[in-house]
């Protein structure tokens, strides 16, 4: 059976944050270029002109031109089809930036609530922070990093409050494992993500070898996979935007042993906590 890829971020990203505009010749032979894979990031499309089809979890999503379409980390998704004028903003973003109450917003949608019609009210101030944060990224500015993220975080919040006021969800079907996947997804939080898989499973009421297997059809993670990683996120959001010590860090997190969070974060990051806030902040 072949692997689906998982894609990591840009290494052209600057702090966890990349954009990119990209024109009709950018996007010629969407279908084929776009194969289908997972990556470890936030996406968000903005298209500014034309149509294009992407499948996301299996499910055919159409873009028109003022849509915002947003892809999570790990769903599964490539080019359907697109027409020769179609243009727009690709937006790829580090899990750990995006604050908490608009981290609740996006990880509730289903798949095709993650499509949305820009609000034309809104759209010449959304735009607006686009293109400014596009530019931005695209300059040699002296504090550029603390520029980008500014304006990123503006940017996160107009998406968040366009996805929170959207009245008009498209039916889906939702078979067990997602429905399963959805709610253990909900139960995970910043108290909760060092707890164990029966913790989870006796909260949904099912065992915990069918948690997993629910866990893993509709993501294609284990259930460790998923708690280490609000972990991480949690750690990097600490990491990222305090000054507290590693030492400090590890206890906020629970953790009794900061040699053992030091250990577990270069696992599965493959660099130590010191290393991530070096590198997301030059």
């Amino acid at each position: 059976m072949k692997k689906i890829p998982i894609y990591n971020q840009s290494p052209d990203a600057v702090g966890g944050i990349f954009i990119a505009y990209h024109s009709a010749d950018d996007l010629a032979d969407f279908e084929t270029r776009l194969e289908a894979h997972r990556d470890d990031f936030f996406i968000f499309f903005v298209l500014t002109n034309g149509h294009a089809v992407l499948k996301c979890d299996m499910i055919d999503i159409e873009i028109n031109a003022d849509n915002i379409l947003m892809i999570k980390p790990l769903q599964i998704h490539h080019g359907q089809d697109g027409t020769p004028d179609a243009a727009g903003y690709y937006i790829g973003v580090a899990p750990f930036l995006i604050p908490n109450n608009c981290l609740e917003v996006f990880q509730s949608l289903a798949v095709s609530e993650q499509l949305n019609v820009i609000d034309p009210a809104k759209q010449e101030e959304l735009l607006d922070t686009i293109q400014l944060l596009h530019r931005s990224f695209t300059s040699s500015n002296p504090n550029k990093a603390q520029i980008i993220n500014g304006l990123f975080n503006a940017l996160i919040y107009h998406f968040a409050n366009l996805y929170a006021e959207s009245k008009s969800p498209v039916k889906e079907f939702k078979n067990q494992s997602a429905v399963i996947y959805a709610n253990f997804k909900k139960l995970i939080t910043d108290r909760t993500f060092l707890e164990s898989p029966s913790y989870f499973a006796k909260k949904l009421n099912i065992t915990t070898s069918h948690l997993n297997d629910c866990v893993n059809a509709s993501s294609g993670k284990s259930v460790t996979y998923w708690l280490q990683n609000a972990m991480i996120i949690e750690a990097q959001r600490l990491l990222y935007y305090t000054e507290s010590e590693v030492k400090e860090i590890a206890f906020a997190l629970g953790f009794q042993d900061h040699t053992y969070f030091s250990r577990l974060f270069k696992k599965i990051t493959k660099e130590t906590p010191l290393a991530f806030r070096k590198k997301f902040r030059e």
